[in-house]
């Protein structure tokens, strides 16, 4: 049976790390982030907000990540994330990597939905694109089959077992890159990850991310067999 753990908007939330049945509301309080592994100008905003009057804001060269456990689980992810869409053109001169986020284990392996583009695509930045990584090297950037919208977007990151990777967008939208690179993301996940990515003047991308639910089996998860 799943439970539910829930990053809520009061500080003694995160400090307790229980589980819940409840929805999560929010970043409505600062002290929030001192649970949180930042660096760089990470924020609590009110610039943009999907739930209460404030999200967590995290621009162009900043990070964030917030572990849910010690141990790598099973379970589902759910979180809301503005995009600005404020970078789109394709470089030809360069690549550009800019804001991530997704799930992230024990390893410090992750699992990421990326805005970037690469001086060899035409597509520019206008998808979002897929990206692990595996002892500190990014493995190749693949086409989600996602196409970016200005606004509060709903990402459901689903590892429910060692077989089963997926990402849902708006509730309609299935990512198809994530169930085909299973073997680079299958012991679950610990944390999630957020990034600014890197800065590309003037046209920098700011991140918002808000009503984040995590959903957890009890049991942590096992490294699959070999």
């Amino acid at each position: 049976m799943l439970k539910k753990m829930v990053l809520a908007v009061m500080a003694l939330s995160f400090a307790a790390v229980v589980y819940a049945a409840k929805t999560a509301e929010g970043f409505e309080d600062k002290a929030i982030l001192k649970k949180w592994e930042v660096e760089g100008d990470v924020t609590i905003s009110t610039d943009q907000f999907h739930g209460g009057a404030s999200s967590l804001s995290v621009p162009a060269g900043a990070t964030a990540s917030f572990r849910f456990s010690t141990e790598n689980k099973f379970g589902t992810v759910t979180m809301w994330v503005y995009d600005s869409l404020a970078v789109q053109t394709n470089k030809k001169d360069k690549n550009w990597n800019g804001p991530y986020f997704g799930l992230v284990n024990s390893d410090d392996d992750k699992a990421v939905e990326l805005v970037a583009f690469r001086s060899q695509s035409s597509s520019g930045a206008k998808n979002y694109r897929v990206v692990f990584t595996g002892e500190n090297q990014w493995f190749n950037v693949w086409s989600s089959g996602i196409a970016r919208k200005k606004g509060w977007n709903k990402f459901v990151f689903t590892f429910t077992d060692a077989k089963t990777l997926g990402v849902t967008y708006n509730d309609e939208k299935e990512d198809t890159t994530f169930p085909t690179k299973l073997e680079f993301f299958n012991k679950g996940a610990n944390g999630i990850t957020f990034s600014g990515g890197s800065v590309l003047k003037p046209d920098n991308e700011t991140f918002y991310y808000d009503d984040i639910e995590i959903d957890l089996k009890e049991a942590a998860a096992e490294t699959p067999a070999k």
